[in-house]
């Protein structure tokens, strides 16, 4: 699908094609040695694990993110 510019995140395909999308897997491993997918979610069902967003969805202007791009502020040590 990249090749067409579609990538499949989130449980669909969408549009446009990116390096890296946010993403959780959990799994747990019985005493038998039997792996289980207990849990995914992507983009916005992360925002419990950046601390600073759960204060910042309290105050009046929010995150003030681009609705369009939330995560368009993040720059990685290797792309300033």
């Amino acid at each position: 699908d990249r090749a067409n510019g579609k990538m499949y995140y989130n449980y669909e395909t969408q549009e446009g094609v990116t390096d890296e999308l946010p993403g959780l897997s959990v799994f747990y491993k019985d005493e038998n040695g039997d792996v289980f997918h207990t849990y995914s979610t992507y983009a916005r069902g992360l925002d419990i694990l950046v601390g600073v967003y759960n204060f910042l969805d309290l105050v009046p202007k929010g995150r003030d993110e681009n609705p369009d791009a939330t995560m368009d502020w993040v720059r990685r040590h290797d792309e300033y």
